[in-house]
């Protein structure tokens, strides 16, 4: 039999093997959780028979252990219990970020309401799911082609940041209007047009990492309230203003 590092398992799988884990040990009440209306459909609908083909695929893999049991009418069906394996297996399924953009709507947002359930801490796997897509999420964003796809690609890579960041509670609603910059009279000379390329965050003070043209760039340290006021993420379009060392950065809202 595969160890457990080694067993891929689908989504619907995986979930039905949660699932069991939490209690459910039936298959019917396990393929309820996937109709629309169940907390699992809302992400992630399927179809009755396709959860009994993952239920058996599971038990093929001892995975769980399925054994004889009377419903409430002694009609006899099958009661479903893990294996140690299949708790192995479990937790290093729910612990592992996805790892592909396209991925989010389903497996990220399962994992989570998961996870939710099982009581599991949220705020260390946000992070690792948005370090995961890091570099992926930059290399779209590099990406300057005014093809349809390119576009379509930088704005989707923007919504996963902004969608990350304000699931881990680090983007805050954008400045009113009296912020823009049109509104803005400053001292400083040194305006410089960029885009943010990334954020890191400390406990007080965030890393901005801008990009002004291909090739150039700058770091920005602010603290960590002004980072999420000013609602900054990958992509978005700031201007840089350079005083002496200092670097501030300002929301620019038209562009």
């Amino acid at each position: 039999m595969e160890t457990s590092q080694n067993i891929q398992l689908s989504l619907i799988e995986a979930t039905c093997l949660a699932l069991i884990s939490q209690g459910s040990t039936h298959g019917y009440d396990i393929a309820k959780r996937f109709h629309p209306d169940g907390d699992i459909g809302e992400v992630f609908t399927q179809t009755n028979p396709v959860v009994y083909r993952a239920l058996k695929a599971l038990d093929a893999a001892q995975l769980v252990k399925s054994t004889d049991a009377l419903g409430v009418r002694k009609q006899l069906k099958f009661s479903l219990t893990m294996t140690d394996e299949g708790e192995r297996v479990l937790r290093s399924w729910l612990n592992a970020p996805a790892t592909h953009i396209r991925d989010l709507r389903t497996e990220f947002l399962v994992k989570l309401h998961l996870r939710e359930l099982a009581g599991m801490k949220q705020q260390k796997f946000i992070s690792m799911q948005r370090d995961a897509l890091d570099t992926v999420l930059a290399r779209l964003l590099a990406n300057s082609s005014r093809s349809a796809v390119a576009i379509w690609r930088r704005e989707q890579a923007r919504a996963v940041a902004r969608f990350l960041d304000e699931l881990a509670g680090e983007e805050s609603p954008p400045v009113n209007n009296a912020d823009r910059e049109d509104s803005l009279q400053l001292s400083a000379r040194n305006q410089l047009h960029a885009k943010v390329i990334s954020v890191k965050h400390g406990g007080v003070l965030s890393t901005v990492k801008l990009e002004l043209d291909p090739g150039q760039t700058m770091t920005a340290t602010i603290t960590r309230e002004a980072t999420n006021a000013l609602a900054l993420a990958p992509g978005t379009a700031v201007l840089g203003l350079c005083k002496a060392t200092d670097v501030l950065v300002a929301r620019n809202e038209q562009r």
